[in-house]
């Protein structure tokens, strides 16, 4: 196993259960925020250019930098679903929309300045255009084998992506490079949880601190 899988296979599991914690404790948007920021990224984009050198890291780094577009539109159209559609349906509206707009973005040669204004400009259009919540999140508590379900169906997703993508050409592989695996496990466990309102709370929370993210990543692609 490769350090980068086996970085992915760790890192994964322990923002969710982070995640998890910090909702349970502080509120849905708490957890949000924290999957938000470039825990994951950092770390991905450092081992790459440990293994592959500078300038490989530097080509990643836009490539991610191009995977949050697809992430905000994963988690706008998510929300905007989760209030008339059940967790399933909602789910499968944002994985739909994230893959397409992976595969749409991996189609043009984007450079990074051209990248990020249209970053910032889908970010903001979803911002001020997100769904306003219809309820509020429903006070249950999650049975004990949610946890773990949460944290192997994120292993799943991560492994099962790992293993498909160099078996399905270089453009739809890098649309599935874009899929938004932990936010798409807590937010679907969130919604059949909590209610769409959770759902929302979390989603935004992660939209309100992606700008850092994007900032970190944008330093990244420049300075290696």
């Amino acid at each position: 196993m490769s350090t980068l899988l086996l970085l992915k296979l760790t890192l994964g599991p322990i923002m969710v259960l982070f995640a998890h914690y910090l909702q349970k404790n502080y509120g849905h948007g708490i957890g949000g925020r924290l999957i938000g920021l470039p825990i994951t990224t950092g770390p991905f984009i450092l081992i790459i250019c440990l293994q592959e050198g500078r300038s490989f890291g530097a080509h990643v780094a836009h490539g991610v930098l191009l995977g949050q577009i697809a992430l905000s539109m994963y988690c706008w159209v998510y929300a905007m679903a989760s209030a008339k559609f059940n967790w399933w349906i909602s789910l499968a509206i944002g994985t739909a929309t994230c893959l397409l707009t992976g595969y749409i973005t991996t189609q043009y040669k984007i450079s990074t300045i051209q990248t990020i204004p249209i970053l910032l400009a889908v970010w903001a259009i979803a911002m001020k255009w997100w769904p306003p919540a219809i309820t509020s999140p429903q006070k249950v508590k999650p049975p004990a084998w949610e946890l773990p379900a949460r944290i192997l169906v994120t292993l799943a997703v991560l492994f099962g992506l790992s293993t498909l993508a160099p078996h399905l050409g270089a453009s739809v592989s890098g649309a599935f490079s874009t899929y938004p695996v932990i936010a798409s496990v807590i937010s679907a466990f969130n919604h059949r949880r909590y209610g769409p309102a959770a759902t929302m709370a979390t989603l935004r929370g992660l939209m309100e601190t992606l700008p850092v993210t994007i900032a970190f990543i944008s330093i990244l692609a420049y300075v290696l």
